[in-house]
């Protein structure tokens, strides 16, 4: 999903149509700890070219399946997506929801990845996992919330 600007503003009037079946798994990384894999993720959509603007406006249906760890178990879990975005590229800045084009091309897989992130749920609670998740609290003497205290020896 990587084009230059001529070959979109070629295509622009007759065929800008696009349709994809990406692998993002080489965008994940450790710092999605709740995001274990991601599988393949269709992308169907059509994108217009404004001349007076040099604007680039791709509408987009994305649709993907996320594996992510649950919050209660970290078993993992299922996680479907299917959403529409809308992705602006310009050679100018315009606003910040337009993607200013740097160099000649542009290249839509990371910002698609981007917004799966934007979409993905915060947690996730597998089914019935609050019937196996059992909360233990822990009661501690006078004594050892002291010692365990990393304040006790400016009380003295």
């Amino acid at each position: 999903m990587k084009w230059t600007i001529q070959q979109l503003i070629k295509k622009a009037k007759n065929d800008n149509f696009v349709e994809e079946k990406l692998d993002l798994r080489n965008y994940l990384s450790d710092k999605q700890e709740d995001l274990t894999d991601i599988l393949d993720t269709e992308v169907v959509g059509q994108y217009h070219y404004y001349h007076e603007d040099d604007t680039f406006v791709f509408d987009l249906h994305i649709k993907t399946t996320l594996i992510m760890i649950c919050s209660l178990t970290l078993n993992e879990v299922p996680v479907k997506l299917d959403f529409n975005s809308q992705l602006k590229f310009s050679v100018n800045y315009i606003d910040d929801d337009t993607h200013v084009i740097e160099g000649i091309t542009i290249d839509l897989v990371p910002y698609i990845f981007s917004e799966i992130l934007v979409e993905k749920p915060m947690k996730v609670i597998a089914k019935g996992a609050e019937k196996s998740f059992k909360e233990e609290t822990v009661e501690l003497d006078q004594i050892e919330i002291d010692e365990l205290n990393p304040f006790a020896n400016l009380k003295k």
